[in-house]
């Protein structure tokens, strides 16, 4: 018995890796992107009309030319591009590692084409298997760069009325660096930050930032347009000048374990990181970049949140299943509030209500700052472990029942539940907008949620696992 389990804990462990998030994203076409001694180039497509055919053409090879002169690849496999599905969204397409140096040209080779029309199909005659695209302003690729192309299919110039085709392309020229109405999106697995530019719900730029980014979070003491990156795989800290779209600073975090999350406080002079194995909390002086104070707090911190009203922390630990709060000078424990099993993420609603996200429970616990005690716990989807709190509802991200449960203060039970293709993680208010980001994993994609309607309208492809999103509006 002991050696048929010692035979089969290999094979689970190797069906467990995936899900660890222990391995860089794999892209559509089944390459694993790494950005080794180089960096990594992402290709995007959009349509340039909205209502168009419903036109298909496989892609057998994507290629992008070096300034040696070699074609290197981009896909290893064949990808179907089929107008239908891509609307008015920007999809992704191919990602890859390459060397050092400048890229000049990029070319795609197909093997069909076809025209839906309803539940039929009418395979088309391409009139040329190649189309070959100069890149205007060549693209450097640094060491531990992360670049983006963006392709433009004109679908009605691709047809032609004798029922043939040729692909109609091209590349769009680069925005310029934008900081206001834009979403920022941490890509740990792949080094990446992405820029979405939330009135298109469209990726528009990316920034290669090392260290495996998982939060993101805007400095009301910095200049309006700096970003605080939280990097556990380097133990770091990083500072992003939005404007240069460029890594300014980075500070280390000495003697800590395992990173988990990140909050500012106060004008946003400190930032304080919790740390999952030692159960500390470290504070980050952003001015001197130096770990001025740390404390144990318990067992599996795993969440920070600063409440600015009460000027304290609130850190929820899971293997203790409570939450604390905390001094942000002194960083002593102030308060425990005791809690259901596993506890994460937390939210306030205007500056009187700790909602925490009880995972391991599947409910969610309403805590009164003012009078200090629990109140309502409310059972919701399986598996909550994060909390947005808007004005007129809380959102909660269901880890395991792929969907957001929407409580309104002051009611026994949840008021609606919003259905995901995925499995909800991090969740972001785009104001401006009136829209909701929310970080799908499985289909390494933002999916994006209308308040309004309370239903899923749309999703943005980023070819790999979001984590933390921030918005500046």
């Amino acid at each position: 018995m002991r050696a048929g389990i010692l035979r089969v804990m290999p094979v689970l462990f190797m069906l467990l890796l995936p899900v660890c998030g222990c391995v860089p994203a794999s892209a559509p076409d089944g390459g694993v992107a790494r950005p080794g001694d180089g960096g990594l180039l992402s290709l995007f497509l959009n349509l340039r009309q909205g209502r168009v055919p419903d036109l298909e053409m496989r892609v057998r090879a994507i290629e992008i030319r070096s300034d040696s002169g070699a074609w290197l690849p981009l896909a290893r496999r064949e990808i179907i591009l089929r107008a239908g599905g891509i609307g008015d969204s920007r999809i992704f397409v191919a990602r890859a590692a390459l060397g050092q140096g400048h890229y000049s040209r990029l070319r795609l080779t197909l093997s069909a084409a076809a025209l839906h029309e309803g539940k039929s199909s009418r395979p088309l005659t391409l009139q040329t298997r190649v189309s070959e695209l100069a890149i205007q302003d060549p693209v450097f690729i640094g060491r531990g760069d992360s670049r983006s192309l963006f392709l433009s299919w004109d679908v009605q110039a691709s047809l032609a009325d004798n029922g043939t085709m040729r692909p109609v392309l091209a590349l769009a020229p680069r925005l310029k660096n934008l900081i206001a109405d834009v979403a920022y999106v941490a890509c740990p697995d792949i080094d990446t930050v992405y820029m979405i530019r939330t009135d298109r719900n469209w990726v528009y730029d990316s920034l290669g930032v090392a260290g495996g980014p998982a939060y993101l979070f805007r400095s009301p003491l910095a200049a309006a347009e700096s970003l605080y990156a939280l990097t556990p795989g380097d133990m770091g800290v990083k500072r992003i000048a939005a404007a240069a779209n460029r890594v300014v600073e980075t500070y280390r975090l000495s003697m800590a374990g395992r990173v988990t999350h990140m909050a500012l406080g106060a004008r946003g002079r400190h930032a304080y990181i919790v740390d999952r194995r030692r159960g500390n909390i470290l504070r980050l002086d952003l001015r001197s970049g130096i770990v001025d104070r740390r404390a144990r707090l318990g067992y599996g911190p795993v969440y920070v949140l600063y409440l600015e009203k009460m000027n304290l922390l609130a850190v929820s630990l899971s293997l203790s299943q409570s939450v604390v709060l905390v001094d942000p000078e002194t960083l002593a424990t102030i308060r425990t509030i005791s809690t259901a099993d596993r506890p994460e993420g937390l939210a306030v609603w205007r500056d009187s209500l700790l909602y925490i996200a009880e995972a391991g429970s599947s409910t969610v616990l309403q805590y009164d700052l003012e009078r200090g005690r629990a109140g309502r716990r409310i059972p919701v989807g399986f598996s909550p472990r994060r909390i947005l709190a808007l004005d007129e509802a809380i959102y909660v991200a269901d880890y395991g029942s792929a969907s957001l449960s929407v409580l309104r203060p002051g009611q026994l039970g949840i008021a609606r539940k919003i259905t995901l293709a995925g499995r909800p993680l991090e969740l972001a208010d785009v104001e401006g907008r009136k829209l909701i980001y929310v970080g799908s994993e499985e289909e390494q994609a933002i999916a994006i949620v209308d308040p309004v309607t309370m239903k899923a309208v749309g999703r943005i492809p980023l070819g790999t696992r979001p984590a933390g999103i921030t918005v500046m509006q």
